[in-house]
């Protein structure tokens, strides 16, 4: 029976990302966003919103990749904290298809993950980031993205997987949002060298912690 909680584990862990990008891209798939305002929080008069973040390109390039990692964020978290995330990240307008996302997919995917042997590991990191675009208030970022998964405790199932995410900014609020996101697979290098599980691996990067730019 362990071999097929074994490969269970890595189809389900492998797919999270693409699942939650496609789930959020369809579900905003059919909404127009491309309004060229700042929103403004309650009570606040628009033009006391700045156009453009502190940090200009910079804090752009930062923000974007950031949230082409959410996901690494968001599956330790308990579904409330989950949804508070993503709502604190994503744009007013696209919030609702973000907040409907985690509850249709990864809440689910979480419970499938709970119920497998050992203990559950994902590592999503950037590799590299460009700034595609930046004309205020919206920026555009393109992150290469490896994503390493498994089950600690489980032989034979630890995975790596690469893509490119892109991920659409808008200036809301005197900050870079989330206001759209899809991903396409690779480009994937060959691996040498691979754990064979997630413990050799864990062993490997004993001291190491998981690292992200602060937007």
């Amino acid at each position: 029976m362990a071999a097929p909680r074994t490969h269970r584990t890595v189809a389900i862990a492998a797919a999270a990302a693409s699942i939650v990008v496609v789930a959020v891209t369809v579900a905003g798939g059919h909404r127009q966003h491309r309004s060229g305002t700042v929103a403004a929080p309650p009570g606040l008069p628009a033009a006391a919103v700045p156009l453009v973040p502190p940090g200009g390109r910079d804090a752009a390039l930062a923000a974007g990749v950031a949230d082409a990692t959410l996901l690494a964020r968001l599956l330790p978290l308990p579904p409330a904290a989950a949804t508070a995330l993503a709502d604190q990240v994503a744009s007013a307008a696209y919030r609702p298809a973000l907040s409907a996302a985690v509850a249709a997919e990864l809440e689910p995917l979480q419970r499938q993950v709970a119920g497998l042997a050992g203990t559950p590991v994902y590592r999503q990191c950037a590799l590299a980031a460009q700034l595609v675009s930046f004309t205020p208030p919206r920026a555009q970022v393109r992150v290469w993205t490896m994503l390493v998964a498994g089950q600690a405790g489980v032989d034979d199932n630890a995975t790596a997987t690469f893509a490119t995410v892109t991920v659409d900014l808008v200036a809301e609020g005197g900050a870079w949002k989330l206001d759209g996101t899809s991903e396409q697979p690779g480009p994937s290098p060959q691996v040498s060298d691979a754990p064979t599980s997630v413990d050799t691996l864990d062993a490997r990067l004993d001291g190491f912690a998981d690292w992200r730019p602060t937007p």
